[in-house]
């Protein structure tokens, strides 16, 4: 009965079994270490054969700004878009133009490592013999000369630059410090002088290009700034001359007086019409007053607040109290009649008299004033009027002088501007500092960088036998037959039921293996299989007497199995082994007897006893019963009830049957017998049946309801010695038994 493995289990996951990689590996051994050992000794003569090639490596300190000697502030300065720059720096030091420069100066075009064609090499044998085949007249004839094409030298010599210039940079290698300014530069050649010239070469003509560079900006800088001196030149004095042209037609010689005259005029006109506004303010204030009180007398006019501040009303109240209190002071000692008091009143009298005079003038006086005030105001005004509309004009004459004098300005900054310039430029155009330097010149290397002899052997061993053992595990795992029972196991997930060794003698090469194999001491391995599977059989089908044993394909050993697995059954119990394969039987064959001996067709058939048809095999319990005669309709004699019950009768007098049937996918009679014996021994040949064929066939198996009492893997090679086996566990119990 077949086994299921643990890879096969419900919810259980499907390990690889490295066990099984282990063996395959090691039963490969002697295949791998060949192919290592061949493979490895190609990369021997491999890296033996390669021209060894040295590096050398000068190291450049790039500096972080661009230095000039006019300004301190520019020797010092730091570069804020360094990392920028030091990029750009290092694209410059790859750059074709550095690289044509170094080839040009060392003459590398000549070298026979950048030009393949300066290598002298000799004509070959077989060149030679070429040449001197084609000179025999009648082999001339067969390739005529060809004309010679006018070479275009330039063309050529452009090509032979590109391959020099290509080469040149494939060797170069520019590779910056990582958080520094150095920057190596490092040359592969076969010539460890020329590796270091090369490289120290290519650091010179980076700074004499980056110097270059810079004067060759400097020149061109002056130049620029020289031509456009001229122009601002021109302009500063057309400007010149058109300001001057200017005051001389405002007959001004510049603009202070403009602005003096405009500002000292209006500012003194703004204050005398101020000053004639309040005089006639107060004048005509005065007026209305006196007017509105013509009739009243001098007392009554005397205490309006603006005729009262008048000096002349102020005078002439003074007086009037002065003379009226001499009057009140003469009452108090003597009468009206007296004469100083006749002429105090005389006296006051003549105050009030004069006091109505000074009223009536002064009012007439006031309107006069008043008059003269208003016109005066008026004057004013339109005296004001008139230096606005002068100012105005004035205002557009210093606009344009303005502008005139700051054309003039600006042409003479600008003009200012590049003539400094122009003079730095011309003291500094020549001097510039270098922006690199070396920090490390390079040095002749004295041990090749290439090839590393020792890596690429230890490669190739390791790579050669990695691919050996992937190579054998891809034929493992490509290989659709079943080679042992733990290849059975890992590809199907089922344990067969035994192996069976193959049998390597002379005598089977081309004949198959008959009953006597099963009895001599050579094959003990071959018997010891037997047994075991024997052994599993009795344990797994203990109440079953009658076996049946077929295969997928003919050739597999299903009649080799049946035959032997018979014999070892007959050791321990009576045995009747019966040909079933009707279409070609072979039982007979294996035990020697002939093709006409009466068999299971004659007895079915023509009712022969079937006494006369078993034959006893002697020394052993083990009877046999051949096909006999050939049947016309095979499937009918094994599907009719004469068979059956020939079966029953044979089990109630054997205590085994072990029965040959044809195989699964040619015909269907096995599965006439199966059904009979309620299941079937599946043989199946090693390093022969695909999995596609035993799958096919356990799908018949399934589908006719057969039920597969197990398989036996036939043919198994035998292990040497030394190996994972049970070999000699088997001769040990085949010699004690």
């Amino acid at each position: 009965m077949l086994t299921q493995s643990n890879a096969d289990l419900p919810n259980q996951d499907r390990t690889i079994d490295l066990g099984y990689y282990y063996h395959l590996v090691k039963s490969r051994w002697l295949s791998i270490a060949a192919f290592t050992t061949l493979c490895t000794a190609i990369a021997v003569l491999f890296a033996l054969s390669i021209t060894p090639t040295y590096t050398a490596t000068a190291t450049l300190l790039i500096e972080a700004s661009q230095k000039k000697a006019i300004s301190i502030e520019e020797v010092v300065g730091i570069d804020t878009r360094a990392k920028e720059y030091y990029q750009t720096q290092f694209e410059i030091l790859k750059s074709n133009h550095v690289a044509q420069r170094v080839i040009d100066k060392l003459n590398l075009t000549q070298v026979a490592e950048f030009n393949p064609a300066m290598s002298i090499e000799e004509p070959s044998a077989v060149e030679e013999l070429k040449q001197s085949v084609k000179q025999w007249p009648l082999i001339r004839t067969l390739f005529p000369e060809e004309d010679v094409a006018e070479v275009d030298l330039k063309a050529e010599q452009e090509a032979l630059n590109r391959s020099v210039l290509k080469t040149f940079k494939s060797k170069l290698t520019i590779s910056p410090i990582r958080k520094t300014q150095l920057v190596n530069i490092s040359f592969e050649s076969e010539d460890p002088a020329l590796a270091a010239k090369i490289a120290n070469e290519v650091g010179q003509s980076f700074i004499e290009n980056n110097l270059e560079s810079k004067l060759l900006a400097t020149e061109q800088a002056t130049s620029w700034i020289n031509q456009r001196l001229a122009e601002l030149k021109s302009k500063l004095d057309s400007s010149e001359q058109a300001l001057l042209q200017f005051l001389e037609a405002q007959k001004l010689i510049d603009d202070s007086g403009i602005v003096a005259l405009t500002s000292s005029e209006l500012s003194n006109l703004t204050d005398r019409i101020a000053q004639a506004t309040e005089k006639r303010i107060e004048t005509q204030a005065l007026f209305n007053a006196l007017k509105n009180n013509k009739s009243t007398d001098v007392a009554t006019l005397s205490s309006i607040s603006l005729i009262s501040h008048h000096p002349q009303i102020r005078d002439i109240r003074l007086a009037e109290s002065q003379a009226e209190k001499v009057v009140s002071e003469l009452s108090k000692r003597y009468g009206p009649k007296h004469d100083k008091m006749i002429q105090a009143r005389a006296q006051l009298e003549s105050i009030q008299r004069r006091a109505d005079s000074i009223v009536k003038k002064l009012v007439n006086g006031i309107e006069k004033e008043l008059s003269s005030a208003v016109n005066q105001e008026q004057l004013l005004k339109a005296e004001l009027l008139e230096k606005k509309e002068e100012f105005q004009s004035l205002s557009v004459v210093k606009r344009e002088y303005d502008a005139l004098k700051r054309e003039v300005d600006t042409n003479a900054k600008l003009y200012d501007l590049f003539l400094t310039r122009q003079k730095e430029t011309s003291a500094t155009s020549d001097f510039s500092a270098a922006n690199a330097r070396f920090s490390d010149y390079a040095m002749v290397p004295q041990n090749p960088s290439k090839p590393n002899k020792k890596l690429i052997v230890a490669m190739a061993f390791v790579a050669s036998m990695g691919m050996a053992v992937v190579i054998c595990i891809c034929l493992d795992a490509f290989n659709n037959t079943i080679e042992s029972s733990r290849d059975f196991e890992n590809k199907l997930g089922l344990l067969p039921t035994g192996t069976i060794p193959a049998v390597k003698d002379k005598r089977f090469k081309k004949a198959p293996l008959d009953f006597r194999v099963f009895g001599e001491e050579k094959f003990a391995v071959f018997q010891e299989s037997l047994d075991s599977i024997r052994t599993s059989l009795m344990l797994s089908h203990a109440q079953r007497k009658v076996l049946a044993i077929s295969s997928s394909v003919p050739g597999e050993g299903k009649t080799t199995t049946s035959v032997n697995l018979a014999l070892s059954f007959a050791k321990l119990e009576n045995v009747l082994l019966i040909d079933c394969d009707l279409r070609k039987p072979s039982i007979a064959q294996r035990f020697l007897l002939p093709n006409s001996h009466p068999g299971l067709v004659n007895h079915l058939v023509m009712d022969m006893p079937i006494k006369d048809c078993i034959t006893r095999i002697e020394g052993t319990k083990l009877d046999v019963l051949t096909a006999g005669m050939v049947a016309a309709n095979p499937q009918e004699l094994l599907s009719g009830e004469a068979f059956k019950n020939l079966i029953k009768r044979l089990s109630e007098q054997y205590d085994r049957i072990i029965i040959d049937t044809p195989p699964v996918l040619p015909v269907k009679d096995s599965f006439l017998v199966g059904q009979l014996t309620h299941g079937i021994i599946l043989v199946v040949k090693a390093n022969s049946t695909t999995r596609s064929v035993y799958r096919h066939t356990m799908t018949l198996f399934t589908k006719h309801k057969v039920v597969a009492d197990g398989v036996i893997l036939n043919q198994v090679q035998v292990p040497k010695k030394g190996k994972h086996s049970y070999t000699e566990y088997a001769a040990y119990s085949h010699a004690t038994s």
